[in-house]
């Protein structure tokens, strides 16, 4: 007791300092809880240098004077790292977080380095020490432990970059070589990335500096994580690709599924053709990076449900062996189910009522299926194709552009019925562009078949065009509200018009 009384009495600060330190301590440990173990370590350290300090007062009183300055000066360094670090928890942790400042850990430890110089500067001066003499005689050892350490130093200045320019923070998804995981910690020598497995990679940041580092679901000012997935599934050629598209895409957009971005929306794309299935892919945003596989078993979940109520079989690997009995019999059924088809689709063409069923079968004998995706535009404004299209199956719309001005929807035609006679039987460009509004089914017709009948028969071109000009008519008197003696005399100015040029195209007389 009387040596614990000789040192506070000698040095009454002593005890200001220990008293304002343990207040502090215990501030600190209330009000922020992450910090208790760190403050609850550096009392160990005040407490040491206390200790120290009553070493440097006992050497003092036994005589030996240099050994109590060499104790008390490192008990004042014990204790001014105490302090500093306590300081630091003050302002990096409690200052900056009142303030919502987030500053790097890396930054905080930087600025700790740097007050650990200052105090051993400012406790050399006050104490005579030589800190030049000591330096320069340093030097040679200084190099020595530089180059020895330079794998260290390469670690501490990449953690120093990593932080400073922030292209890799701690909370980070990133795909380093192999391992895909979150970063935990970036610290002065290494950087911690914990596995979706709960494993640890700890990579120098040397290291981490020298390879390319994918950050996962991260956009320049988005805020919000996002990374898009790829769901793979194969469906066979029996089943087409709008119907397998649509599907899924509405199962996927019914209702939203947990971790899927709801912007931008789920959609279905066809990848490739394979042996004996189609590729097709889901493609989704995914919110939270650490439940990918999850999502995607959800995501493939309804996939596989939509389909089986659609009717459409997810295509396994396997080969098939088709084997059929042919004989003339069923080929004689296949050619009359064919030409009934056909036959049906001319018969629903109003300009060829005036032919004979032979003519008609002759027609039908030379159409040529012609199947359209949604989208897809099967005749396009100011092109010169000669074909007549009838629709058997689906809706076109029609599309009509001027010079200056986007394209704009005119009308919708509907199963069965046909377009594009004009570009058949006067070789006129196309007044119109056609877009399949869905899955669509045309027959085409063209010129060269035609040909054939006019050639056998002239006057059918006089029938023909009494048909297309009655069709001009009436569509001029609902625009223009012709009168009757209008209507006869524009009937047959057209009528003549149309004839003349189906002749000149057909080159007939």
């Amino acid at each position: 007791m009387g040596l614990f009384t000789q040192v506070f009495a000698v040095r009454p600060e002593v005890l200001y300092e220990g008293l304002g330190f343990a207040l502090t301590a215990v501030l600190v440990s209330f009000f922020i809880r992450r910090e208790r173990a760190h403050v609850a370590r550096l009392g160990i350290i005040y407490f040491f240098s206390l200790v120290l300090r009553l070493g440097a007062a006992w050497s003092s009183s036994m005589g030996m004077a240099k050994v109590a300055t060499v104790v008390e000066l490192t008990a004042l360094l014990f204790q001014g790292v105490a302090f500093l670090n306590l300081v630091a928890v003050l302002l990096f942790a409690f200052l900056f977080g009142v303030l919502r400042l987030e500053v790097p850990r890396i930054l905080r430890d930087l600025a700790v380095a740097v007050s650990y110089i200052a105090l051993v500067l400012y406790l050399s001066s006050t104490r005579h020490v030589d800190v030049a003499g000591i330096v320069a005689t340093s030097a040679v050892i200084t190099a020595v432990i530089g180059f020895s350490l330079q794998d260290t130093l390469a670690n501490v200045m990449g953690g120093i970059g990593l932080q400073l320019d922030g292209s890799v923070v701690p909370g980070d998804w990133v795909k380093f070589g192999d391992v895909s995981g979150i970063v935990r910690e970036i610290t002065w020598r290494h950087t911690a990335i914990e596995t979706r497995n709960h494993d640890t990679l700890i990579v120098p940041n040397s290291v981490l500096m020298r390879n390319a580092v994918l950050v996962q679901g991260r956009r320049p000012g988005d805020a919000e994580v996002k990374e898009r997935r790829w769901v793979y599934f194969h469906v066979d050629y029996r089943t087409a690709p709008t119907a397998v598209i649509d599907t899924v895409s509405e199962a996927l957009s019914r209702e939203g599924l947990a971790n899927v971005a709801a912007t931008p929306a789920p959609n279905v794309i066809l990848m490739e053709f394979r042996d004996s299935w189609a590729v097709y892919a889901a493609r989704y945003w995914l919110t939270d990076i650490f439940l990918d596989d999850p999502t995607d078993s959800a995501v493939r979940t309804r996939i596989f449900y939509a389909l089986k109520r659609a009717g459409i079989p997810l295509s396994i690997p396997a080969q098939t062996l088709f084997v059929e009995t042919e004989d003339e019999a069923r080929r004689a059924r296949k050619r009359e189910k064919d030409a009934a088809s056909r036959l049906s689709a001319i018969e629903g063409v109003s300009i060829f009522q005036s032919l004979t069923d032979e003519e008609r079968a002759t027609l039908a004998g030379d159409l040529v299926c012609a199947p359209f995706s949604p989208g897809e535009a099967i005749v396009v404004q100011g092109k010169a194709v000669h074909h007549l299209y009838v629709l058997s199956e689906g809706e076109v719309e029609i599309r009509v552009s001027v010079e200056g001005a986007p394209a704009r929807a005119v009308r919708r035609l509907k199963a069965p019925d046909f377009f594009g006679e004009m570009g058949l039987l006067t070789g006129e460009p196309r007044k119109a562009t056609v877009v399949a509004v869905d899955e669509v089914e045309c027959w085409r017709l063209t010129k060269e078949t035609f040909r054939k009948i006019l050639e056998a028969r002239p006057k059918i071109a006089d029938e023909i065009s009494h048909v297309l000009a009655a069709r001009e008519v009436e569509l001029a008197s609902a625009r223009e509200g012709l009168s009757e003696e209008a209507k006869r005399r524009r009937l047959a100015a057209e009528r003549d018009s149309l004839l003349g040029k189906i002749q000149r195209f057909f080159g007939i007389d």
